[in-house]
């Protein structure tokens, strides 16, 4: 059913097989109304779009018995793959649904649709523990009994994962559905999070959930599908998200961009050259009748969407996820906060992040310490072990690997003992970089800022100079005493190793 073919954090391009065909992830889903739909599916297709989700609740309560017969890929005028909500968002908003969970998923089977959900009751944002408990219990309940009830027909049933910001549940939840024998999972109530610019407590919920789930099950995310939020969905590893964003901005007169949304009123000049945006001028966009101003605003959004999802398969293929999320967190300093999330979870991130690249990374700041590649660098090196007994510590040449520097080459000059000395250059994020592995990735594969950076915001360096002397018995120690970074370390060594300076 899902097939990957590329991974970078936890982020992954793959293949969804369904009964109508193949979708590629990360993919977004949109939301189409199963009646007052005003783009029409077949646009939302020509635009790029595989997949949409509707609402068999509400064709349920629409359409009747004439939606069995006719099935929901007709009445939606839809001919690839359509994800159903069985109506749980209704019960999120009012509480409840005059219909049974063996009932919703009776009609699902009947419509054929190719992703069907239970009928889940959403524990949303800010609900008590113990209630929160209650509503994942009888999710697990509904679920269980609908996997069981369900027919090997090709549909695929998503068990729903709920908790909220009680993540433990999350993780329970999680970790039972698995158990229960589901293809493929959806975290719910993410909405109220984001409306609440809650994205630190998003983050966390999405790593609770697939921190218990097996690597080949996909992930989809509930009402989240705004550019914002998406790099950082896929990276901490949603293959699929839906919503609803593109038409309830549109509404509103809010146009997508890359970094938010900008009120159609402010705009001087159309920062996209979309199908629409290239057809109008701001002020012409204007000057339209409502609901066509609405209706084609809401096409130009759709394509920002997948513009953005398209950006973050680009850098899942250069290698580059991480780079491009946290260039994205600095659109919003609630997001900015997601970032805190990925640096906690870098073992998490390391599982499914390549050892090596083909392209050279690029480190900016303390944040870069805790990328996977580098912290799986910083695991060799605080392995390393040395059979001399003096150390030559210096900044990372220009030229990598070091060896192959000038700068080496003189210093080979400087010191007539120099193949006794052990050679190490450093990097802030790097750390100690042994020059007999300075060609191996990414220590010859990286260019790094060159500020002067606060030694005490890298524990992940003192960590690396701590094992590192600990599992070498040097006498002596050569470096430069100008070097303000290097000195702070060299305060932490005993007396008895020699400090000399070469500057």
């Amino acid at each position: 059913m899902f097939e990957i073919s590329k991974t970078d954090l936890a982020g992954r391009i793959g293949t969804l097989y369904t009964n109508h065909g193949k979708i590629e992830t990360p993919a977004f889903v949109p939301v189409i109304h199963p009646v007052k739909q005003t783009i029409p599916s077949k646009k939302i297709k020509e635009i790029g779009f595989d997949l949409v989700i509707t609402n068999a609740y509400i064709t349920r309560n629409s359409y009747g018995d004439e939606a069995i017969k006719r099935g929901i890929h007709d009445i939606i005028d839809f001919d690839s793959a359509v994800m159903t909500d069985s109506g749980g968002y209704q019960v999120l908003e009012y509480g409840d649904v005059e219909v049974s969970p063996p009932e919703m998923a009776n009609f699902e089977k009947g419509i054929l649709t190719d992703f069907a959900i239970p009928l889940d009751k959403p524990t949303g944002f800010g609900l008590p523990l113990k209630k929160a408990e209650a509503y994942v219990k009888h999710t697990l309940k509904v679920s269980k009994q609908t996997l069981e009830d369900s027919e090997d027909n090709g549909q695929i049933w998503i068990g729903p994962i709920q908790g909220g910001e009680h993540f433990e549940l999350v993780a329970k939840s999680t970790k039972s559905l698995v158990k229960i024998g589901f293809q493929m999972l959806a975290l719910g109530s993410p909405v109220e999070f984001m409306v609440s610019y809650e994205y630190r407590l998003l983050a966390q919920m999405i790593v609770a959930a697939k921190k218990q789930m097996p690597h080949s099950i996909p992930l989809h995310l509930f009402g989240a599908g705004h550019p914002l939020t998406i790099p950082f969905a896929i990276a901490l590893g949603c293959d699929t998200f839906d919503s609803a964003s593109y038409m309830l901005y549109a509404k509103k007169l809010r146009y997508i961009t890359d970094d938010g949304t900008r009120y159609l009123k402010d705009i001087t000049i159309f920062p996209c050259n979309c199908e629409i945006c290239s057809k109008y001028t701001p002020d012409e966009f204007r000057q339209l009748d409502e609901t066509e101003k609405i209706n084609q605003l809401a096409i130009h959004n759709l394509y920002a969407i997948k513009l953005e999802v398209d950006r973050v398969k680009q850098a899942i293929h250069e290698g580059r996820l991480w780079e491009y999320v946290i260039k994205k967190a600095r659109a919003h300093p609630k997001l900015f906060e997601m970032i805190e999330v990925m640096t906690e979870n870098y073992e998490f991130l390391g599982l499914s992040t390549p050892k090596f690249k083909e392209k050279s990374i690029f480190l900016f700041d303390r944040y870069d310490q805790f990328r996977p590649e580098v912290q799986a660098f910083h695991n060799i090196v605080r392995e390393f072990k040395s059979k001399k007994n003096k150390l030559l510590i210096t900044k990372e040449y220009n030229t990598k690997p070091g060896y192959l520097a000038h700068q080496y080459l003189a210093l080979s000059k400087k010191f007539k003992d120099f193949d006794s000395i052990q050679v190490c250059q450093y990097n802030p994020q790097l750390g100690l970089i042994p020059i007999e592995i300075s060609d191996i990735y990414p220590a010859a594969h990286h260019e790094t800022s060159r500020i002067d950076f606060e030694p005490k915001e890298f524990p992940t360096f003192e960590k690396t100079w701590k094992n590192f002397f600990k599992n070498n018995k040097f006498s002596e120690i050569h470096y430069d005493k100008n070097d303000q970074f290097l000195k702070y370390f060299v305060k932490m060594l005993p007396k008895e190793i020699k400090k000399k300076s070469f500057s």
